[in-house]
This record gives structure tokens, C-alpha cells and sequence, in this order.
């Protein structure tokens, strides 16, 4: 049974990982900064907030109800999203509010790659939990396939032109590789903690994958919604709809997105109005609950062999 507080616990966890950094304090200090900015809700437990870095410890209670054993992973991961957001924001620099805008690449680097070792030193602690040596092992390799494959996705949004991605299908594919896959890793290790068997497993990865893909596609409504992917041109799901129409439509955001060296010939605001107005809002909505729905059809198949989904439903209300 899942105590109440949860979010404190995995907290005291994450502080044992810091451990090492506590006889330097400015550097144990921007560590912590850099976790805050991950998950500053980390320790807020209300029916109103969807913890996702609780996910694995959930997962593996709905499974066996010893999520105990799972704890050092969980915080493992949580260290690990942190570094990708560092890594990631040193490479977009479109971030002002990021460590790296603040502090410089040089300690941004430094701060993500100690979050990167002390990730691993989650895993171990692992053994401490009683989990046996093989199956740490396991999760480590597969955690690492997911954040190479990661990897491989940053790289292609780094590298490919913009017109490589206006297609919905590679734009997908995309996300699945950047966003869905951290989700998913976090059903992967509290299935396999949990001593499920593959098939089952495989049941989780499945609605982590949806989870996170109708995750990422709210953030790009978001995005629009509140300009800041406007502002930044970037390409997401609802724009390359929009870029489907033909005339005017085609060219002004085609102008806005695609000719980055060029000025806006509309305002964010305009174009905001313009991608509401060509229903892509409303067609990434649609999407995004497609995928909700997808993990909801997951959950109930979970149900009919007897897990107890009622804490993972909350991540689709």
C-alpha cells in the first residue's frame, strides 16, 4: 500500500544520491536547482497533481504492492531526466530561465554529468532494496537503450532541416524516440522490479509509450497556446497540420516556422489566432486523446488480470 507523502520519500531518496556533492555547497546547491527545475512539484502530494516521477513506484505497487524495492531506481531516473533537460537546454539554448543561460555551458555540463553518475549509483543501491544483481543489470541496459535511443533522437532534431520534419508521421517518430520513451522506461523498471512477467512487461511499456506521447502532444498545444513555440519557431504537431493548407495559410506560416532567418510578417498572437482557425488545434487534441485512449484500453486490459489501476488512471483524467 502506498503511503501518503510519497513525493517526501522519494525526495529523502534522491538527497542520498547527493550525498557525494555535500562538502562542496554551491555545486550540491545548482544540483538541486537543476531538480527543481525538472519536477519542482516533486513533493507535492494532492488528487489534483500527476506525480511522474512517482510512476515507476506505481506501477510496481499495482503489481505487487512492494514499491519499497523500487524507490532507489525511481530517484535513479529522476536524476537521469534532469541531466537530459540540461543537455537538452545547452543544445536548443532557447531557454533563458535554463542552467546553462544562467551559469554557462561549462557548469551546466558539469552538473549534468554528475546527475548522469550519481543516476547509476541509484541503480546500484538497488542490491541494498534486495533486488538481485541480474536484474539490476537488466534495467540499467534497457534504461540506457531507451536514453541512446534518445540520443538518436535529439540528434535528428538537431540536424535535419526543418522541412524533414513537417511530415506527421516522422514527427511522431520523433517524439516517440525524444519525449514518449521517458514514460515508458519508467513503466519498464517498476513492471520489471516488480518481478512481472514479459508479456505483462510489455503491457506497461505499451500504456507508457501512449502516456508520454499524449503528454508530448499537450505540451505542443501548449506551446501554441501560450506562444512560446511561436516565439521560438518551432515545429510541432499542431503547425505541421496548419502547413497542410494551401494559399495564404501555407505562406505566412511557412514564413513564420520554416524561414527562420526571415522576420515574423505576422505577430504570435496572429499566428496563434491563425492556427486555431485552421482547426490544428483542435486536430492535435484529437490526436492526443486517440493515445489517451490507447493507454485507458492498456489500463483495462491490466484490470481483467487483476491489477489495481486506479493510481495509473490519474495520469489520463
Amino acid at each position: 500500500m502506498l503511503p501518503d507523502g510519497l513525493g517526501g520519500i522519494l525526495q529523502d531518496e534522491v538527497e542520498i544520491l547527493l550525498a557525494p556533492l555535500s562538502d562542496n555547497t554551491s555545486f550540491c546547491d545548482l544540483v538541486k536547482e537543476t531538480l527543481n527545475k525538472t519536477n519542482p512539484t516533486l513533493i507535492k502530494d494532492t488528487a489534483q497533481y500527476r506525480p511522474w516521477p512517482l510512476l515507476p513506484l506505481l506501477v510496481c505497487d499495482a503489481i505487487c504492492g512492494n514499491w519499497e524495492q523500487v524507490l532507489p531506481a525511481t530517484a535513479g531516473l529522476e536524476l537521469l531526466k534532469a541531466a537530459a533537460n540540461v543537455f537538452d537546454d545547452i543544445e536548443d539554448a532557447d531557454n533563458t530561465d535554463s542552467v546553462s543561460a544562467k551559469y554557462g555551458i561549462s557548469l551546466a555540463t558539469n552538473t549534468a554529468s554528475v546527475l548522469v553518475v550519481l543516476a547509476e549509483k541509484g541503480f546500484t543501491r538497488l542490491k541494498d532494496s534486495g533486488v538481485n544483481s541480474d536484474t539490476v543489470v537488466t534495467l540499467v541496459d534497457k534504461v540506457n537503450s531507451y536514453y541512446a535511443k534518445a540520443c538518436v533522437g535529439q540528434h535528428l532534431d538537431l540536424s535535419l532541416v526543418p522541412e524533414k520534419i513537417t511530415q506527421e508521421d516522422a514527427y511522431l517518430k520523433l517524439i516517440g524516440m525524444k519525449s514518449a520513451f521517458a514514460a515508458e522506461c519508467a513503466c519498464y523498471a517498476g513492471a520489471l522490479l516488480a518481478g512481472a512477467h514479459e508479456d505483462l512487461i510489455n503491457l506497461f511499456t505499451t500504456f507508457g509509450y501512449n502516456l508520454g506521447m499524449a503528454a508530448q502532444i499537450a505540451n505542443d498545444i501548449r506551446g501554441i497556446t501560450g506562444l512560446k513555440d511561436i516565439n521560438n519557431r518551432k515545429i510541432t504537431l499542431p503547425v505541421i497540420f496548419a502547413l497542410g493548407q494551401a494559399g495564404q495559410v501555407h505562406e505566412l506560416l511557412n514564413s513564420a516556422f520554416l524561414k527562420k532567418d526571415s522576420k515574423l510578417v505576422s505577430s504570435p498572437g496572429q499566428i496563434k489566432d491563425l492556427l486555431v482557425n485552421t482547426g490544428a488545434i483542435k486536430y492535435a487534441t484529437i490526436k492526443m486523446e486517440i493515445y489517451k485512449q490507447q493507454a485507458m484500453g492498456v489500463l483495462n486490459e491490466l484490470e481483467r488480470t487483476g491489477i489495481n489501476i486506479e493510481q495509473l488512471r490519474q495520469f489520463l483524467d
